[in-house]
């Protein structure tokens, strides 16, 4: 009998650290992010051509499948700090940003025309 409870609790653990290690650590969903970030400004043509680089992604809170975290993002020679929410569910990853996170990447164009003063 006991020697069945000692293969039981070694089967638990076994399949607990299989399962832990599904999800991958606060240090690489920051890296994930990055990449899907960089790769996001390539390809959307709303920031193609923008010269937005991610520096880094630092997870700063949550766990399980959701983590708050700080993008650093690189444009016009300044480093600009954005809060995102990053969702891991074991396999893919997707990252959320507020509407006008990255307003600083997108030029502004003057509504009105100004006149000149004579």
């Amino acid at each position: 009998m006991q020697l069945k409870t000692t293969s039981l609790r070694t089967l638990i653990l076994t399949l607990s650290l299989m399962l832990a290690a599904c999800f991958p650590g606060p240090e690489k969903v920051g890296e994930l992010a990055r990449t899907s970030m960089q790769q996001r400004f390539r390809d959307d043509p709303q920031f193609q051509g923008s010269g937005l680089e991610v520096v880094d992604v630092r997870v700063i809170g949550g766990g399980d499948k959701q983590f708050d975290a700080l993008a650093r993002v690189l444009h016009a020679g300044k480093t600009h700090e954005v809060p995102v929410i990053i969702v891991v569910d074991g396999i893919n990853l997707q990252w959320f940003a507020a509407p006008t996170a990255f307003a600083f990447a997108v030029p502004t164009q003057p509504t009105d025309p100004q006149p000149i003063p004579r």
